[in-house]
């Protein structure tokens, strides 16, 4: 009520702008100081800093896949003089999975960064195993077709520090929440 009153003379000076953002700083000073504060910006950090950018990978990748300037993507690691002329027709024939697959991973990720802000934990379990569910399918069909699977390194390897993350804040976030119970049955 002290705040509503506070807007309203703010409103009455034609000052609601600079009032809100005083508040704005007050909370983002205060914010830290807090355990649910420290994990919220933990996962603002976590969804803007890795998964938002993997997912932009993961779409950079398909558009990659489909247009990629040095021809198609299905040479043979190993082999220097082009694709393998007795798969070229399954590898032709791939390409729409592939696609499809690369931006599932990416809407995925989107998904799972605006859960993670939510903190909806169940459908973070779910969206985290689609994710690996499709890493793993993409992984073994490159691989069937003998297409280069370099180009999936770095996915992978950003696929594991994501798991390792998004553990780290699932446990800070069942202590913080053990916590809160905590005091609330002492009171």
């Amino acid at each position: 009520m002290a705040m509503e009153a506070e807007f309203e003379a703010a409103v009455e000076d034609r000052r609601p702008f600079l009032f809100a953002l005083g508040c704005l700083f007050v909370a983002w000073r205060e914010i830290g100081k807090h355990s649910e504060g420290r994990l919220i910006l933990a996962s603002y950090a976590l969804a803007l800093g890795l998964l938002i950018p993997m997912a932009t990978l993961q779409f950079q990748q398909a558009v990659g896949f489909l247009s990629s300037a040095d021809g198609p993507p299905f040479v043979i690691p190993s082999s220097g003089d082009g694709p393998n002329l007795y798969l070229i027709w399954s590898q032709n024939s791939a390409i729409p999975i592939l696609l499809i697959t690369w931006l599932l991973l990416g809407m995925a990720h989107l998904c799972l960064a605006w859960m993670l802000v939510e903190g909806d934990w169940p459908r973070i379990v779910k969206c985290g195993t689609l994710i690996g569910a499709a890493m793993i399918t993409l992984s073994l069909f490159m691989g069937v077709l003998m297409l280069d699977l370099s180009s999936l390194g770095v996915p992978i390897a950003e696929l594991v520090i994501e798991f390792v993350a998004v553990v780290a804040i699932s446990r800070w976030h069942i202590r913080i929440s053990s916590d809160a119970s905590s005091e609330l049955l002492a009171r």
